[in-house]
């Protein structure tokens, strides 16, 4: 799932090593010719993993609402120096999201569920708690209230899902429900769990049943078991003090999180999911998707504080949705990314374009962005631009008033003091000075946080897109 790092673990991210791994290049051409810019992107690609370290990355292109390029680089496995292909199947982290989200719309569209109604309705052993009384539209939109934590490895079998959120208790929660987005992956696993509660079927066979199977992502699953019995690409993290690339060992697996992070794609089938999503529902020429289950999942519904660099961001079901510029005009995207242990994957779609592209990669993903941003420039004819970052500048005394206090989120505790005139930020042994950016935004070195104020008061700040609230 997605592990936008809090600041102590942003701070670490900085020290990175330069080794390069070797590049092993397959190429995995649709049956049509391959594009004119094809050697481009194969060298942008080449060049991305080989600053990220990343054994191996596959890429999926979308023009025109057809897949027209699909390629893997570098290796499925350091060990065995297996070539990577597209049709491999990776983890595909917190892109996951919106396959839960597209299931969900499915039921709410079919009225078995209502997305509006408390979810202690379903899960009856939640009657009665605070946690019971959000609902499934807040836990989707993540602005229910949760903490986040990304739990890789868990508890097992298909039970499992509603074994622990059937037990969960309002220590889930930070603040209360609709107050603000914080991205939570226990708040998508609720989602999911509703989900199974409304459909009468196991979270995993729902997902299939109404929406990867009906598109025709026919590889694509959650159960490792089955995954495993066709070509699989395995994660690879950075170990020891020279960084070298290890094999993720034993494979991450968390059933009470599957809805989350876990599936199991690879980009010629996702690529299948946004041309379907683009299309209103169709592709192939047939019906896959309803139109009212595509116009619920891509929907903005809450502010998606960050932004992930688009303007005017909302986040639907499983999807940031928002504006980036095209030769200084607004286009509308809808974008997501994930993380999960030796996975990194990456997907953004511009629907009035009908252009795609899918990155996934089997290590660091910090080469992701190079590969989408040169396919979308390739295809485009000029770069998709996205909000510019303002330049630091020092607070006001006001804004720094307005800042001083503590802040958390589950046993992540941040505190603002004023010294000599100066706003200072610390938590645990870091201390740094603070500075301002754009309006609601700040800098500790180079990490960027957001806040949002009430009254005069900062009552959020935001690391990456998860909130800390300020405390008494």
């Amino acid at each position: 799932m997605t592990a936008n790092a809090m600041i102590s673990d942003s701070v670490r991210r900085f020290a990175s090593v330069a080794t390069v791994v070797a590049l092993h290049l397959t190429s995995e051409l649709p049956a049509q010719t391959a594009p004119s810019w094809a050697p481009t992107l194969d060298s942008i690609a080449r060049s991305a993993l080989a600053t990220s370290r990343s054994p191996g990355a596959t890429v999926a292109v979308v023009v025109n609402g057809q897949l027209a390029y699909a390629k893997g680089y570098g290796l499925a496995n350091i060990e065995t120096q297996q070539p990577m292909t597209a049709e491999m199947l990776l983890r595909v982290g917190s892109v996951t999201k919106m396959f839960t989200g597209t299931m969900l719309a499915s039921l709410a569209e079919s009225r078995e569920l209502d997305m509006e109604r408390p979810i202690s309705a379903y899960v009856l052993t939640l009657a009665g708690k605070r946690v019971g009384s959000v609902t499934t539209q807040q836990l989707m939109t993540h602005s229910a209230g949760f903490i986040d934590n990304a739990v890789a490895y868990g508890r097992m079998g298909e039970g499992a899902l509603g074994e622990v959120m059937r037990e969960v208790n309002d220590t889930l929660m930070f603040t209360g429900a609709g107050r603000t987005f914080s991205y939570s992956n226990p708040s998508i696993s609720m989602a999911g769990y509703v989900g199974e509660v409304a459909g009468k079927q196991r979270f995993a066979s729902l997902v299939e049943s109404r929406v990867l199977r009906p598109v025709g992502m026919k590889l694509s699953t959650f159960k490792p078991l089955e995954a495993l019995t066709y070509p699989t690409a395995m994660g690879h993290v950075a170990t020891g003090a020279n960084g070298a690339m290890a094999v993720v060992r034993p494979m991450t697996e968390n059933t009470a999180q599957w809805a989350a992070g876990f599936l199991f794609s690879n980009a010629p089938e996702l690529a299948r999911f946004t041309i379907a999503l683009m299309n209103s529902g169709v592709i192939d020429g047939k019906d896959a998707l309803p139109r009212g289950v595509v116009r619920r999942a891509t929907t903005g519904y809450v502010p998606h504080v960050g932004g992930s660099g688009l303007d005017s961001a909302m986040y639907g079901y499983g999807l940031v949705v928002g504006s980036a510029r095209v030769n200084g005009k607004p286009e509308r995207v809808w974008t997501h990314g994930g993380a999960i242990n030796g996975y990194n994957a990456d997907v953004i779609m511009l629907p009035e374009r009908n252009v795609a592209v899918i990155v996934l990669a089997n290590g660091p993903g910090s080469g992701n962005a190079a590969i989408r941003d040169g396919a979308l420039r390739l295809v485009l004819g000029t770069p998709l631009a996205y909000v510019p970052r303002a330049e630091a500048r020092e607070l006001t005394a006001a804004e720094q008033s307005a800042l001083v206090g503590k802040f958390a989120m589950g046993g992540v505790t941040v505190e603002f003091t004023q010294t000599n005139g100066a706003l200072m930020f610390k938590q645990g042994a870091v201390t740094a000075p603070v500075r301002g950016g754009a309006p609601g935004e700040i800098l500790i070195g180079t990490q960027r946080m957001f806040t949002r104020t009430e009254n005069g008061t900062v009552m959020y700040v935001y690391t990456g897109s998860r909130a800390l609230a300020r405390q008494p």
